[in-house]
Formats: C-alpha cells, sequence, structure tokens
C-alpha cells in the first residue's frame, strides 16, 4: 500500500494564472481554466530534482493544492512563486489548509480516503479531481469562517442597538446598502465551486469520482448552509429597512456596521 498526500493551502483572494501560464509557456488558454498544473519537467527545474510523482495545482479563487510534497518542498514552491512576483497571504495559508489521503494499492488501483470499500484505475485524473476537490473545501471553510464572524458581528451590535447603547451617525446608508448587496454576491459568485469543471465531464469513471468526492467532504450541504446564513444576513437588514423613519438613525448605523464587519471579507473575495 502506498498513500497519496494531497494538501491545500488558501494563500490569496485570486491567483493571476494567465501570467504564471506566461512565466512558463502553458499555453495561451492556460489562463482561462479553473487551474493550472505544474507536473514533470516544471516541478524539477523548482526543486532541483526528480518529481515524477509531484504536482502542484493553483486555481483561480486563490487556493494551491500540492500532491507528495513535504512540508521544505512546499515552502521552496512559495518562494518560487514570489520570483514570479505573485504576493502571497501567509495568515491564510496557515488558517486555511486541508489535507487528504489516498490509498494506493499494489495492483494499480486506488481509494479516494481510508477506508473506502470503492476502487478506481489509477490514472492522472484521479489526481486532478481530489487535488480541485480539496481546493473547493478550502475555498468552502475560508468562506463559512469569514461570514460566520460577519454574522456574530452583526448580531452582536444589533443587541447594542435595541438597547440604545449605540447612536447613528452617517449619511452611509446608500453606500452601505450596495456594499450588502455587493457582499452577498460576490460571496455566492465565489462559492460556486459545485461545478463540474468540462475536463471532469469526459467519461462516466470522472463524473463519478468527482460526485464521489464531493460528498465525502459535504460541498452540497455546506454550500446550503451558507446560503441559508446569507438570507440571515438579508433578514437583518430587511426588518431595520422596515422600521419608521423615526428610526432612521438606527437603520443608518446598523448597515454601517455591516459595511464594517463584513469589509475584510469583502476585500479577501475581490
Amino acid at each position: 500500500m502506498e498513500k497519496i498526500m494531497l494538501n491545500t493551502y488558501k494563500v490569496s483572494a485570486r491567483l493571476p494564472l494567465a501570467r504564471v501560464a506566461s512565466f512558463i509557456d502553458l499555453g495561451k488558454d492556460a489562463g482561462r481554466r479553473e487551474y493550472l498544473k505544474f507536473e514533470g519537467a516544471d516541478v524539477e527545474k523548482i526543486l532541483k530534482y526528480a518529481s515524477a510523482d509531484k504536482a502542484v495545482y493553483l486555481y483561480k479563487y486563490g487556493c494551491i493544492t500540492f500532491l507528495n510534497f513535504t512540508q521544505d518542498e512546499i515552502s521552496i514552491f512559495c518562494d518560487y512563486l514570489g520570483t514570479l512576483f505573485i504576493d502571497l497571504d501567509y495568515e491564510s495559508l496557515s488558517k486555511f489548509n486541508e489535507s487528504h489521503e489516498m490509498i494506493l494499492a499494489r495492483d494499480g488501483y486506488v481509494n479516494l480516503w481510508e477506508g473506502d470499500a470503492e476502487k478506481f484505475p489509477y490514472r492522472q485524473h484521479v489526481d486532478d479531481i481530489a487535488a480541485t476537490i480539496l481546493a473547493k473545501s478550502t475555498e468552502l471553510y475560508k468562506i463559512e469562517t469569514e461570514l460566520s464572524e460577519v454574522l456574530d458581528e452583526a448580531g452582536t451590535f444589533i443587541i447594542r442597538l435595541n438597547k440604545g447603547y449605540l447612536r447613528a451617525n452617517s449619511k452611509k446608508v446608500a453606500a452601505t446598502l450596495a456594499q450588502s448587496i455587493r457582499f452577498k454576491y460576490r460571496s455566492l459568485e465565489s462559492v460556486r465551486l459545485l461545478g463540474r469543471p468540462s475536463e471532469f465531464k469526459k467519461t462516466i469513471e470522472s463524473r463519478q469520482i468527482f460526485d464521489k468526492m464531493s460528498e465525502y467532504f459535504e460541498l452540497k450541504e455546506r454550500y446550503a448552509v451558507l446560503l441559508n446564513q446569507m438570507d440571515i444576513l438579508d433578514s437583518i437588514t430587511g426588518e431595520y429597512l422596515s422600521f419608521g423613519s423615526k428610526q432612521s438613525e438606527r437603520r443608518l448605523l446598523l448597515f454601517e456596521i455591516l459595511l464594517l464587519a463584513s469589509f475584510p471579507l469583502l476585500h479577501l473575495l475581490r
């Protein structure tokens, strides 16, 4: 038995795939794909030694998945990205990361996770799919965490408002409303991660593997929870908007608070 190890890190709000592709000559259309893949000679040039079983996947939404990399090798690759003028967010990298192991048997069949009864022939697309699902899961984890913080902040301030502890102060209702709408739709755009990339639709087997791993990481269920949380945020703002004119100052303050609370997430999702 052999373990196939994958590690994913959230390193940036977005990664400039077209720029990276131009540096390593991956083709004109490479930057339009969901991800770029370093493998074979491209990995060996960076690590300076043979690396046939290793690969790196860069995703446009700011995640990187490493296949069979050690921690030292991950550091070397991150340093290499710095030479391409790509700034990595090391705080996000340390906070939002996930790992996964697949089990490869001597007969050339792979279990997608330890203990799974079903096996698939081990081909390249198995690694590609597993790396992509892990990246999607890590990105969802990032959004889940940030949205939860936004809701917690909003709830705390609303309690204080209802007790009369805070006073509204300014003219930001239009701008704040626009930012709240922007927050919702930018978040929805970012979590449109459930769709199967076109390269994983070519065979029945690749579709099965993609769906099976999506279910294992509960991507659909987690997405549904996110939608529900966004509805809660909408209901909070909607309830305040329904107040009478005498509550206008409190409405203004609520929207200003929501803007300030959601700003870090908005910035990172751009």
